[in-house]
């Protein structure tokens, strides 16, 4: 924990957790706060989850936060057990007599690592009055029930020809209470959709021009009009909001190869595919740079086996 410089404000507070998997502690995620001190609109804050890592293990190591986005990346020195010192851009001591420290707080519990939510896959089905859920894989059936705010999933589920046909596939977090499903964000729903049967991480895609981004845990791969495409090894997924508001999560995907870079945002939004009648729980912003200005695309875009927070 620390407060670090900040140009405009007074200052950044920052409390950084760094988890591990195993007994040789190798990096998993990070959970960071960073709360921007005396701001004209006041004290204004952020979370993020995201991927860390470790360079020259020991005495001396460098801790890297998010290390596939060059934007949002992040190094701190090791100085002692319980230190992280601030580096600049080329991971070199910056000169100054400013404190750039963080340092463990002995007294403090470790922030626990946000579980997260429950997606649910099945159809959905209108039956004498009630919404009746069959999960895929042939589980037995049972009650839902829309509380998401403003009912925005059965909007959507509605917009997306539920009424006409009373049954559709859908894609939903929630929770069960009492026997009954409780849908409470939307992650896809259509009439023509079915139960996955890959391990996608996540997708998006848009038209005008047409465009498609996948990714799982072999690549990440993007396609768009006129044969283009663009290969990735598979990259981490990052998630930030603002302080107590998780509801309003963001995620971005982010990468590099020698010849370009790629990075897509997720964001909440009900998001309608007009070429199938699909509807979607994010909206999708993707930026493709070769040479030159970046290429920007629009679209929709869905979870697979990633984790919401």
């Amino acid at each position: 924990m620390g407060t670090l410089p900040c140009a405009d404000c007074a200052g950044i507070r920052t409390s950084l957790t760094l988890y591990t998997m195993g007994q040789g502690g190798l990096p998993l995620v990070y959970r960071m706060t960073r709360v921007h001190l005396g701001t004209p609109s006041g004290d204004r804050g952020e979370e993020y989850i995201g991927p860390w890592s470790r360079i020259d293990a020991g005495a001396g190591e460098t801790v890297r936060i998010e290390p596939h986005d060059d934007a949002r990346r992040s190094s701190f020195r090791r100085a002692g057990a319980d230190r992280l010192v601030l580096l600049d851009r080329s991971e070199q001591p910056i000169a100054t007599r400013q404190d750039l420290a963080l340092v463990r707080d002995r007294g403090a519990d470790a922030a626990r690592l946000t579980v997260p939510r429950t997606l649910f896959r099945g159809t959905l089905r209108r039956d004498a009055g009630k919404l009746r859920f069959a999960p895929c894989g042939g589980g037995k059936p049972f009650d839902a029930r829309d509380v998401s705010a403003e009912s925005v999933i059965t909007a959507a589920i509605t917009d997306a020809g539920f009424d006409t046909r009373g049954a559709i596939y859908l894609e939903a977090w929630g929770e069960r209470r009492d026997g009954e499903l409780q849908l409470e964000r939307l992650n896809r729903a259509g009439r023509d959709l079915a139960c996955p049967t890959s391990a996608l991480g996540l997708a998006a895609h848009g038209n005008a021009p047409s465009w498609r981004l996948e990714s799982d845990r072999q690549a990440v791969r993007f396609s768009g009009e006129g044969g283009e495409s663009l290969n990735m090894p598979p990259l981490p997924l990052s998630w930030r909001w603002p302080v107590g508001r998780p509801d309003r999560a963001e995620a971005v995907l982010a990468g590099a190869t020698e010849s370009a870079t790629l990075r897509l945002r997720l964001f909440r939004q009900i998001c309608r595919d007009v070429s199938t009648g699909t509807v979607h729980g994010f909206g999708a912003a993707l930026a493709v740079t070769r040479a030159g200005p970046p290429v920007e695309y629009t679209g929709c875009g869905h979870l697979g086996n990633e984790a919401l927070y």
